[in-house]
């Protein structure tokens, strides 16, 4: 049994070829294909990404048993439609479903057990399983709202913003000192090998992908918040506690909240950043005194097809499929 599971997110897509047994057959790397990009096509993307992924691995598309396009903004209902047509080109529509991303990184935090989630990459969201299975949802606008509190996308903004408006509120701030907006204003500028903020602005907002270029300034904002820029700790700290408040509606919808929590972590500004960790714990401290966080047990590229294989009543050895991805990966890097 081949299964082909796909990873679409904000910032990057990753696709892999796994057996039930867990052997890795192949794996592959693209630009984002979010379907809210207004900027690309994403479902032609993922339709060409898709038969590269099998033709890199020597196999042809009629050799894939079931396919999962786990992928961001599946509430574009125009998109969605759009792909399950690319799906249908491909001859794949009988075999083939679509999922979000987070669905996919849930399933490689919990798999099928209750808990919670949270992913902060390029956006934020949480999701939740409850003991009946139900799922809930936190957070997850989009940048066309706006941003999620949180995300690298809403810092970034958020840090251009603080800026170009530094005469205002920061800067009027006695608390702030100008040298932490300078060495915000440098740190952006390199960011985009700009000479100038405006010029920074500029690269960023006339992107073709702008949200992706907007939230490279994330990992900014928690590197300097790390070296204690008080600037960049204000930013993080506005944005985590609007996520918090997200999530702890989510969780008591759930029905999950109690004193000593596990809370699962996906996306790369939450895996990465100790600090972004720790400003998110404080936010929740009040009413989630004691918290663990839990990163993916295996891949999340590999959930979504996990996902499907266990729709179709098929078995996935996690256990091989940890170890020979570990192996795989350590010999694709070398």
């Amino acid at each position: 049994m081949l299964l082909l599971s796909i990873d679409g997110g904000a910032s990057r897509t990753r696709g892999v070829l796994f057996t039930e047994a867990g052997d890795v057959r192949h794996y592959l790397e693209t630009e984002a294909t979010s379907l809210s990009r207004s900027d690309a096509d994403a479902p032609k993307i993922l339709g060409g990404f898709i038969q590269a992924l099998a033709t890199q691995a020597g196999l042809g598309l009629e050799d894939v048993n079931l396919v999962n396009v786990g992928v961001a903004g599946v509430s574009n209902l125009d998109a969605r439609d759009r792909l399950f047509r690319e799906l249908d080109r491909l001859q794949l529509s009988d075999r083939a479903i679509v999922t979000s991303d987070v669905e996919a990184a849930y399933e490689a935090v919990w798999g099928d057990a209750p808990g919670v989630l949270v992913c902060v990459g390029t956006g934020a969201i949480g999701w939740a399983r409850d003991d009946q299975g139900n799922t809930y949802r936190a957070s997850g606008r989009g940048p066309r709202l706006g941003g999620d509190p949180g995300s690298g996308y809403w810092m970034g903004k958020t840090a251009m913003v603080h800026l170009i408006m530094s005469e205002g509120s920061l800067a009027g701030n006695e608390e702030v000192e100008d040298e932490d907006l300078d060495v915000l204003r440098c740190r952006v500028m390199e960011t985009y090998d700009a000479e100038s903020l405006e010029e920074a602005a500029r690269i960023a907002g006339e992107a073709e992908d702008m949200v992706t270029m907007t939230a490279r300034l994330g990992r900014v904002i928690c590197q300097l918040a790390e070296e204690g820029n008080d600037v960049a700790l204000t930013i993080l700290q506005e944005g985590t506690q609007g996520l918090a408040d997200d999530l702890l509606q989510m969780i008591d919808e759930a029905g999950l909240r109690s004193e000593k929590m596990t809370i699962g972590i996906n996306g790369s500004i939450i895996i990465n950043s100790t600090s972004y960790r720790w400003i998110l714990a404080s936010a929740l401290s009040y009413d989630l005194p004691d918290i663990t966080w839990l990163p993916p047990e295996i891949d999340p590229a590999f959930g979504a097809g996990i996902i499907a294989a266990r729709l179709n009543h098929i078995a996935i050895d996690r256990d091989s499929l940890k170890k020979n991805w570990s192996e795989h990966h350590l010999l694709s890097s070398c």
